[in-house]
């Protein structure tokens, strides 16, 4: 075996040598490098994780108060349909009294029905697209953990009244 390694060329102990250098970098490099670039992907992975059941967590947020929203819409709806009915049965009353202050009353009452439906269904809607829209953009800077500038967020906002406007 050792003519063969002298006729290559080759030195034992100088290949020994080398061989041991070759597994003291590998460790070396195994220790400095490979074990905090794994820790390194290994935590970031954990926070987009995170970020992602944060998100997901708003969100559920968001369709709750939805929810609510469009509950207290219906409210304010069965509401102003009482507020008709009423309407409709104190004009029946007065028609008898006299037929032209039974059409005055209640041309005015349901007047004032539809405008109190528009101001609830107006403000239920303002209130609606005020929290989603400043949901979506908590959740959006959390996610991509960035300021974003006035045409970003009102481009989130836009986005966010649109998605609001279609689940109507």
């Amino acid at each position: 075996m050792e003519g063969i390694l002298e006729a290559l060329g080759i030195n034992g102990w100088t290949f020994l040598l080398q061989a041991i250098n070759v597994l003291v970098v590998l460790g070396g490099l195994y220790l400095l490098l490979w074990k905090p670039l794994n820790q390194a992907l290994v935590s970031r992975e954990e926070k987009i994780e995170g970020d992602f059941k944060h998100a997901a967590s708003v969100r559920e947020e968001a369709a709750e108060i939805l929810a609510s929203y469009k509950q207290q819409l219906s409210q304010a709806q069965q509401e102003s349909e009482a507020i008709l009915q009423r309407a409709n049965e104190m004009a029946g009353v007065t028609r008898s009294e006299a037929a032209a202050q039974a059409k005055e009353e209640t041309a005015r009452v349901l007047e004032q029905a539809r405008l109190e439906i528009e101001k609830e269904k107006k403000l239920a809607i303002a209130a609606i697209r005020s929290q989603v829209a400043d949901i979506v953009v908590v959740v959006t800077n959390k996610v991509l953990a960035r300021t974003l500038d006035v045409k970003d967020q009102e481009y989130l906002l836009q986005e966010a009244l649109a998605e609001v406007e279609r689940l109507q």
